[in-house]
């Protein structure tokens, strides 16, 4: 199975689940740690498993960095979760794709490279990063091929750390410089995109990737568009009967937030 070339795993069930997408964790960690360390705390307490739908990191080149700083501090979280008890599964994005084994191994979470389908609070759910939904911006969908052949995924992993993060950090200028110019709505998901998608079956639909909040029909059913985590905080809780944004903080419940409107497509 897969959707526009995105292969499409399978997974087990889970009657209650937590979603959060895009927390861009930097060098420095920063607030958006806490609001994950809330995230997992809830997720602990409450839900079967923890889904990361993509870009977890700002960045992550070398399967070294999984030793160190930053890199090294979430996937100890997530394996102290994981020894209690809690599934987690990670789907890779656009900024953190070379994550590998290595970051399975340290973390205990699944790592998925592609996206992921299973029944969460009994609603046939498919799970994807979201960029395979943006069909219009062309230069990233060439670049994306080429980024990860197994030939250049090969070598990249296997830079010296500091070479790494100056590779990482010039992509990201680059990506912004990109970002600034033309016409913006080529980064939004396109309908035939979100057509495909439809297609697999699923009764519901969740990705983010494109930093902003949504919601809306889909095919039988809905979907929800998660923002960028470390803006908002904010990710789904999921329960039969139930799926909801809720904003994370520590030390609290998480709140519920507003209505969300419609995402626009792309034509």
């Amino acid at each position: 199975m897969n959707v526009l070339g995105t292969g499409v795993r399978t997974g087990a069930a889970a009657a209650r689940a937590v979603l959060i997408s895009d927390l861009h964790v930097g060098d420095d960690g920063g607030a958006v740690v806490a609001a994950m360390d809330a995230a997992l705390a809830h997720a602990r307490r409450r839900a079967d498993a923890m889904f990361v739908l993509g870009d977890l990191f700002d960045s992550y080149v070398s399967r070294a960095q999984v030793g160190v700083g930053v890199w090294r501090e979430v996937a100890s979280r997530f394996h102290e979760a994981v020894e209690q008890g809690l599934r987690l599964v990670v789907l890779v994005g656009n900024r953190d794709f070379l994550m590998g084994p290595e970051f399975a191994a340290a973390s205990g979470a699944e790592l998925v490279h592609g996206g992921y389908r299973a029944e969460l609070g009994g609603v046939d759910t498919l799970l994807l990063h979201g960029d395979e939904l943006c069909q219009n911006d062309l230069p990233y969908q060439r670049a994306k091929r080429w980024l990860r052949h197994p030939l250049t995924r090969g070598v990249a992993r296997r830079l010296p750390l500091a070479l790494a993060k100056w590779a990482a950090a010039r992509a990201r200028q680059k990506s912004r410089d990109v970002i600034q110019h033309g016409d913006q709505t080529r980064f939004l998901p396109s309908e035939r995109a979100v057509a495909s998608a439809e297609a697999v079956g699923a009764e519901r639909l969740v990705f983010g990737h494109i930093h902003r909040r949504a919601t809306g029909a889909f095919g039988r059913g809905d979907y929800h568009v998660l923002p960028a985590f470390d803006e908002a905080s904010v990710g789904l809780w999921i329960e039969p009967g139930r799926c909801e944004a809720v904003r994370f903080a520590a030390d609290a419940a998480p709140a519920p937030v507003g209505a969300a409107d419609a995402c626009p497509w792309s034509p």
